[in-house]
């Protein structure tokens, strides 16, 4: 039978080893922790680094894109949209259509004489989406509504403008609808919750039955007004600035005779 002395350095050398076993598995577990806790908290980190880049780039988008509609003012006027002096001399309403190739090339000749007319001239948006443009053009004339009722008057000629800078046009639209909406100011919910709502469908069919009655057909085509007496001349498809000018000479030249046709956005 071995003799205490003997059995001594085995109990030591046998805690030795289960000590060391014990602080290995310690390490062990130490590092696994580390590990997870570092798992569970890197997707949320690398979330929260995008999100701030995001919001930094939507931020600097917002400026830089509001900065080219500086003619708009922040509010409707009587639920109008229009870029330009409220009190004009003249306004252009124009039908339009979001997806509409020729309105998109058309869209800067009124931006440019409202800018150069010295708050003689205004401009007027109202929705005409085409049936063989739908449902994206319907989609973007009510996204529009939403963007103007959110976030201004100037955010939706911002909206306007940049939607057909992004869309391939001819009802193919664009990638993120709410990125451009959250771009030129307007909040990403309530946004969302308008599009979901449908709430400006019968705006928007109001604008496209008032056109038609007033001789529109197709899109761009735009309602050249005297607000000093009514008068109003008809100017269809994507003319050049020239023939607006002409309009106003006509009206002009007409101010002593009654006026026709009721204005597109008045009761």
């Amino acid at each position: 039978m071995p003799s205490s002395k003997n059995r001594l350095p085995l109990t030591v050398g046998l805690s030795a080893l289960f000590a060391v076993a014990a602080l290995g598995a310690s390490v062990m577990y130490t590092e696994h922790a580390i590990n997870q806790a570092i798992a569970e908290q890197l997707p949320a980190g690398v979330a929260a680094a995008l999100d701030a880049k995001e919001q930094a780039e939507v931020a600097a988008a917002k400026l830089q894109i509001l900065s080219q509609w500086s003619a708009a003012s922040d509010i409707e006027v009587k639920g109008r949209n229009i870029y330009g002096k409220a009190d004009a001399e003249f306004t252009l309403v124009e039908f339009s259509d979001l997806e509409c190739p020729f309105c998109k090339r058309f869209h800067d000749t009124p931006k440019s004489l409202v800018e150069q007319a010295g708050g003689k001239i205004n401009w007027e948006w109202q929705h005409y989406p085409l049936q063989f443009h739908n449902p994206t053009a319907a989609k973007a004339a009510h996204a529009a509504e939403c963007v103007s009722e959110i976030a201004g008057n100037q955010a939706f000629w911002a909206f306007t403008g940049q939607w057909f800078e992004r869309s391939a046009m001819n009802g193919q639209g664009i990638d993120d609808i709410g990125r451009l909406a959250r771009e030129v100011g307007a909040d990403s919910k309530a946004f969302d919750a308008c599009m979901a709502s449908g709430k400006f469908k019968q705006k928007i069919q109001d604008q496209m039955d008032r056109g038609t009655a007033m001789g529109v057909t197709g899109t761009p085509a735009t309602v050249v007004v005297d607000n000093t007496n009514g008068q109003k001349i008809l100017v269809k498809g994507a003319q050049p600035a020239k023939a607006l000018l002409q309009a106003i000479g006509q009206l002009v030249e007409q101010r002593n005779q009654p006026a026709s046709l009721a204005q597109p956005g008045k009761d």
